[in-house]
């Protein structure tokens, strides 16, 4: 009899430790989902102010241009950043990936020199780029940032899709990775967390993140190649 009630009363301490694990794991997983995109943005991060590097090394010997300028009928940002690597300034695609989207899924093969045809094709390439800047232009206007749902001036970006790999989709915190031309980059919040053409929320003071270009002048989007 003794060894009965025993017996009932283990299982009913197995049953008991076994729900407080089922909790702890539930608590547990979106603290996990909210390291693990912070981990991921801040790759993304890192990998956007790297290309803006690169940029930078281009543009030192090329008279403060960027290699846009050197491929006027560029259709797409792939076209133009494979030309760092003709100048020698990248030599792995692993800074154009992002760990958001499927985007990035290089193979290693970037071909022979000097043109390195096998470079960034297609899915390749997470960034996008803002064509017609130099180095001299404003540091306060994006010029490297992830590929926007509507790659127009200003782009906008996915917020239904966020934390997908849909086409311009946004991070599940709602925001977008931007890097500028003084070589700074941020993770900025879209103006609203619903819609799948959202352009982003204007600084504290009203400042356009996508401000109007200067008369005369005109900013155009060079989106990844699909």
């Amino acid at each position: 009899m003794e060894t009965k009630k025993r017996s009932k009363a283990d299982k009913w301490i197995w049953l008991t430790l076994a729900l407080f694990g089922l909790i702890v794991a539930s608590l547990a997983v979106p603290t996990f989902s909210k390291v693990n995109e912070k981990g991921g943005q801040s790759k993304a991060m890192s990998n956007c102010k790297q290309i803006i590097t690169t940029l930078k090394l281009y543009s030192a010997d090329c008279n403060g241009n960027y290699p846009e300028y050197d491929l006027p009928n560029a259709r797409t940002s792939n076209d133009v950043f494979r030309l760092l690597f003709k100048a020698g300034v990248a030599d792995s695609e692993t800074i154009f990936g992002c760990p958001l989207s499927g985007d990035g899924n290089y193979d290693g093969n970037i071909g022979d020199a000097p043109d390195y045809p096998e470079a960034l094709k297609a899915g390749e390439n997470h960034w996008a780029m803002t064509k017609g800047l130099t180095d001299s232009t404003s540091g306060k206007i994006p010029v490297v940032f992830e590929s926007p749902a509507d790659a127009t001036w200003p782009p906008k970006w996915n917020a239904d899709a966020a934390g997908t790999t849909k086409k311009g989709c946004a991070w599940k915190n709602g925001k977008v990775v931007i890097g500028f031309n003084d070589g700074s980059v941020e993770a900025l919040p879209l103006e609203s967390t619903k819609g799948d053409h959202v352009g982003l929320r204007p600084r504290a003071d009203g400042t356009p993140i996508f401000p109007d270009p200067p008369p005369g002048q005109k900013y155009d989007v060079l989106d990844v190649a699909r």
